[in-house]
C-alpha cells in the first residue's frame, strides 16, 4: 500500500477530478490501485472457473428439457448357448453382438468406450468366442477408417491385464486411460460399460468387453440410435473417467461447468422413443465423487425407483446384499439402503420380486439377507387402498444358466449378469450389482425411463416387464430354498 499511497500522492489532483475520474472514459491515475484490486479478485475467484473444459455453449435441449432427436429405442441381450425358453410367446430381442456390430458400422468420426476389463480375442479357439474375435477387429476396422477410439477402462492387473486394449493403444488404434480407484477413492474400480458412437448412439448395459459376454454369459442393455441428446448427457460421465484417467490425476474441488447435468430424478429429460408418446430419461451414476452437479447418484435414483412404485417391484441382478464386499483390510460393513427400500414398498403393499443369480462365485453369505427378505411377508399389514384390501410381499427366485461339461469349465461365465428393474411406471437399466460398495466407491451408471405422468402406460417399460416374467416364470428359475 505504500507504492500506491506514493503513487497517488505525486499527482497533484483537485477534489472535483478525484471524485470523476473513475467515470472518465480514461483510467484516471487515483482510480489505478482501485482497478488492480478489482482485477485481482476477479481473477482469484473467477479464472479457476475459466478454463478450456467449461467453455461450451449449452445446447438447446439442455435449455429447454425437450429432445427433439427422433430416437430409436432397443432392449438388447445375450442369451447364452442351449439356455431356451418353453414358449416362443416371450419377447425376443435383438443381441448384444448384433447391437455392438451396428454401432461399429455406424461409426464416422469417434468412438468412446468406459470398459471394466477387455477379453474380446480368445486364444483357445473355443467354437462361441467369434463374435468377441469379430467385434474386436470391428474396432480394429474403425480405428484403419479414421474413427478416433477413446477407452477408458479400470487400471489393469494380473487378474485383468487389459490385453486386448494395450494392443489397440501399442498400434495406434486407440487412445487408452486407466482409472486408478485405489488411489482416487481407497479402493473400488471401473464397473461400468457403455459405449458412445459419434455422441449420436448409445450402448448402456451389463455386457463387459469379454466374448463370453456376447455368448456364455447371460446380459441386457440398451441401445439407442439417432439420439444425441442422451449421448452427449452420457458423453459427460465418460469425460469424468477420462480425466480421472490422466496421469496424476486427483479428484478436482469442483467438476467443470459443462460436465454438469440439468437432467434428474427430479428434472428428467422429455423425449420421443421409437415414435411413442414422450417419455422421461435421466442418467445416474456412482460413486457420489465422480459425479458434477445435477447428476443423479445412481443408488438414489433406485431408492427413489422402488419408492414411486404402486404395484410391484421386478429385480433381476447377479449380486444382491445389504453390505460391502471388497472393502480394505475386510472392513467391510452393513449397507443397508437397497434393503431397506425394499421392505418398505412390501410394507406399503407393493409386490417385489427378486430374480437373483446362481453360479460358481455365488458367495454364501448372500442367502441368508435373501431369506430375511422373504421372512417379513407374515408381518406384512393388510392396505385398504381404493376401496381395495391389498397386501404386500416379497418373493425371491434364484436364476441358474445351465452348463455342458465342457461350458462348465470356461471360466467366469455361464450366469445371469443382468442388472436391470422395472416397476409399474419406470424402468431402470444399470451396469451394478446391488452391494454396498457398487454404489459407494466403484464406478457404474443406471438408464432411467418413465412414461410422462409417471403413471405406466409405456410399451417400452411394459416390454422390459415381459423379459423378466420370461425369466422369472422359466425352469432355470426356482424358489429361494429349491435352488440346486
Amino acid at each position: 500500500m505504500d507504492l500506491f499511497d506514493t503513487r497517488i500522492n505525486s499527482y497533484n489532483l483537485d477534489k472535483e477530478e478525484t471524485e470523476t475520474c473513475c467515470r472518465n472514459s480514461c483510467i484516471k491515475p487515483a482510480c489505478f490501485p482501485i482497478s488492480v484490486i478489482a482485477l485481482f479478485i476477479f481473477m482469484v475467484v473467477f479464472f479457476p472457473l475459466l478454463n478450456e473444459d467449461m467453455l461450451e455453449t449449452p445446447r438447446k435441449y439442455e435449455k429447454t428439457g425437450v429432445c427433439k432427436d427422433q430416437c430409436r429405442f432397443e432392449f438388447v441381450e445375450s442369451i447364452p448357448t442351449n439356455l431356451t425358453y418353453e414358449s416362443r410367446i416371450w419377447p425376443v430381442q435383438n443381441s448384444t453382438y448384433s447391437s455392438w456390430q451396428l454401432l461399429l458400422s455406424k461409426a464416422e468420426k469417434s468412438i468412446d468406450i468406459a470398459a471394466l476389463y477387455w477379453n474380446l480375442r480368445d486364444d483357445s479357439g473355443y467354437p462361441t468366442s467369434w463374435q468377441g474375435n469379430a467385434t474386436f477387429n470391428g474396432l480394429i476396422a474403425a480405428a484403419k477408417r479414421g474413427v478416433k477410439i477413446r477407452i477408458a477402462q479400470d487400471l489393469p492387473s494380473a487378474r485383468q491385464p487389459q490385453i486386448d486394449s494395450a494392443y489397440l493403444e501399442k498400434n495406434g488404434l486407440a487412445t487408452v486411460r486407466s482409472v486408478n480407484f485405489s488411489h482416487l477413492l481407497g479402493s473400488g474400480v471401473l464397473h461400468t460399460k457403455f459405449w458412445i458412437i459419434d455422441e449420436r448412439h448409445i450402448y448402456v448395459g451389463s455386457a463387459n468387453m469379454d466374448w463370453k459376454s456376447l455368448t456364455e454369459v447371460k446380459e441386457l442393455g440398451v441401445q439407442l440410435t439417432d439420439c444425441t441428446c442422451v449421448a452427449h448427457d452420457l458423453g459427460k460421465v465418460f469425460n469424468v473417467y477420462w480425466k480421472m484417467g490422466a496421469p496424476k490425476a486427483e479428484l478436482p474441488s469442483r467438476w467443470p461447468l459443462q460436465w454438469r447435468t440439468e437432467f434428474n430424478a427430479d428434472h428428467p429429460l422429455l423425449i420421443s422413443l421409437n415414435n411413442l408418446d414422450n417419455h422421461r430419461l435421466f442418467l445416474s451414476s456412482s460413486p457420489v465423487k465422480f459425479n458434477p452437479k445435477g447428476r443423479e447418484n445412481d443408488s438414489e435414483a433406485i431408492v427413489a425407483t422402488i419408492a414411486n412404485a404402486t404395484e410391484f417391484v421386478h429385480i433381476a441382478v447377479m449380486d444382491y446384499i445389504p453390505a460391502t464386499l471388497y472393502m480394505p483390510q475386510q472392513n467391510n460393513y452393513y449397507w443397508g439402503v437397497l434393503d431397506d427400500a425394499l421392505r418398505s414398498a412390501a410394507y406399503r403393499g407393493v409386490k417385489v420380486k427378486l430374480l437373483m443369480s446362481q453360479w460358481n462365485h455365488t458367495r454364501p453369505q448372500i442367502f441368508p439377507f435373501l431369506r430375511s427378505l422373504e421372512a417379513i411377508n407374515d408381518g406384512l399389514p393388510v392396505i385398504n387402498r381404493n376401496g381395495s384390501k391389498i397386501k404386500g410381499r416379497i418373493d425371491v427366485k434364484i436364476f441358474q444358466v445351465p452348463s455342458t461339461a465342457a461350458q462348465a469349465q470356461i471360466p467366469f461365465a455361464r450366469v445371469n449378469h443382468n442388472k436391470y428393474m422395472v416397476t409399474d411406471n419406470t424402468a431402470y437399466i444399470g451396469t451394478s450389482n446391488w452391494a454396498g460398495d457398487y454404489f459407494i466407491n466403484t464406478a457404474g451408471v443406471g438408464f432411467v425411463l418413465r412414461p410422462p405422468d409417471n403413471q405406466g402406460g409405456s410399451k417400452i417399460i411394459t416390454r422390459l416387464g415381459d423379459i423378466f416374467l420370461r425369466d422369472w416364470g422359466s425352469r432355470y428359475a426356482r424358489p429361494l430354498d429349491a435352488r440346486s
